[in-house]
């Protein structure tokens, strides 16, 4: 069963809290989710239709006289839709802006002198409490939308550049990879889908500045700007360390894409790597290279932590500095005070957080946009031309330089000629120098796209004596290194290997839970890296020692999206992500103890609170987990899809079946979408049931603290300020959980790598080489008695039996031969690389 169509999802089920995702999630925590479980994406969603539509507005660039520009076409695509959502987004910031001032005016109703305000006290609070409301109403559709429009983008996208990998001449394919392309399409798209929801506050930032210095000029005069300068200050602190973080961003970046390159070979070669024993060769070339990119990760993250740091540390500043210059002058005002304190809370996180992330967001998706219209203006090959007036193939006054591969390139139109023309009449029939086979059936194999024949699919079944295999034409066929989807069951796998690991990043956290001031985050991001470290190398030697059997177990591109994804993940999220948890639960925990023993109801109150935070994530991660799983199952494809099609591109084209293959990607991009835009949803549904949370823990805390006559001015400031400090910065700590725990699936998944079965090797010590102590050995005793050596070399096979897995069908059967010295021998076979 399907569940509901997304079809049926419009704004007032978005408005209305997402409700729609109530069976999944109730499905989620009781039972395991299917493949079958997850919702159809609606029409407007499909690869088709976005590609079709992005691929339209870039022919109008490219036909256009002026220089084409991807941006343009993007802009025409989705511009409106993402400045709705933008204005929705603001709206619900000024929202932020306006709740000071209610807060002020019910902390000066505790004043004797003020009668006026004391009357109206309750409607100040009811008004407070519909701008929480409020907020929430239009923040959470206006983040989901944009992460919609961000989806929609990097499905047009991938499309877009699938596209030009079919069309690309063999000129160009020469100097591009495939881990660069898989770099192209997982590092740098991937920024559209959440950094899309940041972008907006390139331009709301500073209105929101110059609403929030006009609320404070009013208070506190020319003293607001002492505040505001101290945040331009950081802002500035923060703009270097952007710069200098670019840098080894971009010098890094490089260096990952020599690994990556290295690595999809190693993976696409694995055959020849073990069969001249190069294991120790490629792990060092591949390790030489991983140091020196962790150098600058290293660097980039420390600077990355300073970012990160000075927006906690700016706090307690910025409200001294503001506040200080006023109360010398004047005197102290609690109302103002605390009301300076809500709106420099506000003014911090947009002038050292938001407009920081919206400049990087726009700067990373700049770049990778020009990076993709770089590729997408490169050559692409040329079909031959097709004259009814020529009799077969013609070569017409045709200068090239060549070898007989060159020659048969030349005539598929792989390769053009200096001068002259190459025409053809007919059809031209292609037999590939290396086997090739596609992803999917042997039946699909064979009729590759075309019309089912059932005359034609016999005869290719009688010819190539695969008749014993008719049985199996619906038997997945895999080309090695692919096979079914991985199953990850849970976040973390623990086993003899991981565990230390495990308890390695427990250090950390406690290190930094224990450690003060600046040296709080430094050991944290230390011991993250290093764990990436010795993860990677543990995983590239387990994938390096593992036996063949297990390779025809993987897909290439599942294996290859472990060391580029995964990995980038333990470099740069995690670490950082985690940081930012344990500062916010430190403030969550000393503003709750402050409370607590100034009015012990908040911490009666909180407590339920508290319990339903951890109940509705417990409830929520049920679901989240698994549909992360099935949206990493369902990643994978899209990358083994590329990978098989790179390899067999002249075939493909040869037999002019591109638009076929194009088919077969949108399905997996589909696929993808459907895990990808459910899980979004769901985190949605669960942010918003935590805002409601939130909102009726204020509700309570208000109106006590109203009805409670005994408060006075300072003792309600304070209240109602932590109060909305607690809750914003709980739900802020709770969606920083839900973040570490999703990063933590990728340490899960290098795990099942690390512990994949290595190959039985003979270890015999050699003290003139020992790296090749671990290769595959067997001694000959003969070569140990004296005046014997052989004079050559003999091979002698006895009922020899062979399977690609356990369990499998045997590709070789009680087979018995002998090869004697000098003699040349040349096996025949068929491939049958069935499960």
């Amino acid at each position: 069963h399907q569940g509901l169509l997304l079809e049926k999802i419009n704004l007032r089920n978005i408005f209305l809290f997402i409700r729609w995702t109530k069976p999944i999630l109730n499905k989620g925590y009781r039972q395991r989710l299917e493949l079958s479980d997850i919702y159809q994406i609606p029409a407007t969603d499909s690869a088709d239709n976005l590609s079709e539509k992005l691929e339209r507005e870039w022919d109008r660039e490219l036909a256009s006289k002026k220089k084409p520009r991807l941006i343009n076409a993007l802009r025409r695509c989705f511009f409106w839709k993402f400045m709705f959502y933008g204005i929705i987004l603001y709206l619900g910031e000024v929202t932020k802006s306006v709740q000071p001032l209610l807060l002020g005016r019910i902390i000066a109703s505790y004043d004797p002198s003020n009668e006026l305000e004391r009357s109206i006290a309750y409607y100040l609070a009811i008004g407070l409490c519909l701008l929480f409301i409020v907020r929430m109403l239009l923040l959470h559709p206006a983040i989901f939308g944009l992460h919609h429009i961000g989806m929609q983008i990097r499905i047009a996208m991938f499309s877009l550049i699938y596209k030009k990998t079919l069309k690309l001449s063999s000129r160009v394919l020469d100097k591009i990879s495939t881990g660069q392309l898989v770099s192209l399409l997982s590092n740098n798209l991937n920024k559209f889908d959440e950094g899309l929801a940041l972008a907006h506050f390139v331009w709301i930032a500073p209105l929101q500045v110059v609403l929030l210095m006009g609320l404070l000029w009013e208070m506190l005069q020319a003293s607001a700007f002492s505040g505001l300068g101290f945040l331009i200050l950081v802002a500035l602190f923060q703009s270097w360390l952007g710069r200098r973080m670019m840098k080894y961003r971009d010098q890094r970046a490089g260096k990952i894409n020599e690994r990556l390159v290295i690595t999809s070979e190693m993976i696409e070669n694995i055959q020849s790597v073990k069969a001249y024993c190069w294991e120790n060769a490629m792990e060092n070339m591949i390790e030489s290279l991983r140091q020196t990119e962790l150098k600058l990760t290293q660097k980039a993250a420390y600077v990355r932590y300073f970012n990160s740091s000075a927006f906690f540390f700016s706090g307690f500043f910025v409200v001294f500095l503001a506040v200080l210059p006023y109360a010398l002058i004047h005197g102290i005002i609690l109302r103002k005070i605390f009301t300076t304190i809500s709106f420099c809370i506000v003014l911090r996180m947009t002038v050292t957080r938001q407009f920081p992330w919206a400049v990087q967001t726009w700067y990373d998706s700049l770049g990778a946009i020009n990076k993709i219209q770089d590729f997408l203006q490169k050559e692409e090959y040329k079909t031959l031309e097709y004259n009814l007036t020529t009799t077969g193939l013609e070569l017409d006054k045709v200068t090239a330089f060549w070898d007989e591969t060159s020659l048969l390139m030349l005539i598929m139109g792989e390769l053009e000629p200096l001068e002259g023309k190459i025409k053809h009449s007919g059809r031209i029939s292609f037999c590939p120098q290396v086997s090739w086979i596609m992803p999917g059936t042997i039946k699909e194999n064979i009729i590759f796209g075309v019309s089912y024949d059932e005359f034609r699919y016999k005869s290719v079944i009688k010819a190539c004596q695969l008749e014993e295999f008719s049985l199996l034409q619906k038997t997945p066929l895999q080309p090695t290194n692919a096979t079914s989807g991985e199953v990850d069951n849970t976040a973390v796998i623990v086993t003899e290997t991981s565990s230390y690991y495990i308890f390695y990043i427990y250090v950390g956290v406690a290190d930094t839970l224990l450690a003060m001031g600046i040296f709080r985050g430094i050991p944290l991001v230390h011991t993250l890296i290093t764990v990436s470290k010795t993860l990677h190398r543990k995983m590239l030697h387990a994938v390096l020692q593992a036996p063949m059997s297990s390779f025809n177990k993987l897909k290439a591109g599942g294996i290859l999206n472990r060391f580029s994804k995964d990995i980038a993940i333990l470099d740069d999220l995690l670490p950082l992500t985690i940081f930012d948890f344990v500062q916010l639960m430190l403030i969550v925990i000393g503003a709750i103890a402050v409370v607590s023993v100034m009015q012990p109801y908040i911490f009666l109150a909180s407590v339920p609170v508290i319990a339903a935070f951890v109940m509705l994530r417990a409830y929520f991660l049920h679901t989240s987990q698994q549909l992360k799983q099935l949206e990493s199952e369902a990643r994978s494809p899209i990358f083994t899809h590329l990978v098989t099609s790179l390899k067999g591109l002249w075939t493909l084209r040869a037999f002019g079946r591109q638009p076929y293959f194009e088919t077969l990607f949108h399905k997996a991009l589909n696929l993808h979408t459907a895990n990808w835009f459910l899980y979004l949803s769901t985190l949605r549904w669960f942010q918003m049931r935590i805002e409601m949370i939130f909102v009726i823990f204020f509700i309570i805390v208000t109106f006590v603290s109203i009805a409670t006559t005994g408060n006075g001015e300072g003792t309600v400031g304070i209240i109602l300020t932590l109060a909305m400090n607690i809750m914003g910065t709980l739900q802020w700590a709770v969606n920083s959980s839900i973040d570490v725990d999703s990063l933590m699936r990728s340490v899960s998944r290098i795990f099942k790598f690390i512990d994949m079965p290595t190959e039985e090797s003979k270890i015999i010590p050699s003290s003139k080489n020992e790296n090749l102590s671990s290769a595959l050995i067997i001694e000959n005793k003969h070569v140990k008695k004296e005046g014997i050596w052989p004079s050559g070399g003999q091979m002698t096979v006895k009922g020899l039996t062979a399977k690609y897995i356990d369990g499998g069908l045997a590709i070789l059967e009680n087979i018995s031969f002998s090869i004697s010295p000098g003699q040349r021998v040349r096996i025949l076979g068929i491939q049958n690389h069935s499960n």
